[in-house]
């Protein structure tokens, strides 16, 4: 598997593309809301979107599921964020952003293991920035949406966000045993040794 990396909408999210080199098929996580580039992407890559798993329904990350769903690929997202691909807590209506509902491909609870065009994926449901948001492990690396950034963690004053349940999350992936390469869903990357260390918003408890 090859992973690829770029920054797609006007809120700046990481959108990544996990590539199996032997079939060039491609699972995108966090489409975000830039869909030409998502798909100059996929053609400069020579691969084809198989599927998109969304940390998260706000539409900053889902802003292109639609879109993509029409082109073929299968939406992935937790049974608690779905409904909030056809409802107002996605938040699009709140920032003035369009967003075309969908109804998602496939749900998945905590401790699901995925396998997508090859790749194997499990799944670490991550409560407190939404109450369906999820973590993606996949080998040594870790995609956290707004759960956990480079030194700091998610929001919690949008619907459905919970303080006490964002850091009950944070340190659900410390307590996983090893380190890991973390790719948040905005800003850089980090690790989750570099976390355990420096991050002093789980303090506030």
């Amino acid at each position: 598997m090859k992973l690829y990396h770029l920054v797609t909408g006007p809120l700046r999210v990481n959108t990544y593309f996990l590539v199996n080199e032997q079939t060039n098929q491609a699972v995108v996580i966090d489409s975000g809301e830039n869909y030409k580039k998502i798909k100059q992407t996929e053609q400069s890559l020579g691969v084809k979107i198989e599927a998109v798993l969304l940390t998260h329904a706000h539409f900053d990350h889902a802003g292109n599921a639609k879109k993509l769903q029409d082109d073929g690929a299968k939406i992935y997202i937790s049974k608690i964020d779905a409904p909030k691909l056809k409802n107002h807590e996605n938040l699009s209506s709140d920032f003035g952003r369009q967003f075309d509902y969908l109804d998602a491909d496939y749900t998945f609870s905590d401790g699901e293991k995925l396998k997508i065009c090859g790749i194997e994926l499990e799944v670490i449901m991550t409560p407190g920035h939404t109450d369906g948001s999820a973590t993606f492990i996949v080998g040594n690396a870790m995609f956290t949406g707004d759960t956990l950034f480079l030194e700091s963690v998610g929001r919690t004053d949008f619907i459905s966000g919970n303080r006490d349940d964002l850091v009950a999350s944070v340190k659900k992936l410390f307590a996983l045993s090893g380190d890991y390469s973390v790719y948040p869903g905005h800003e850089d990357f980090t690790t989750l040794e570099h976390e355990r260390r420096y991050n002093t918003f789980v303090d506030y408890d």
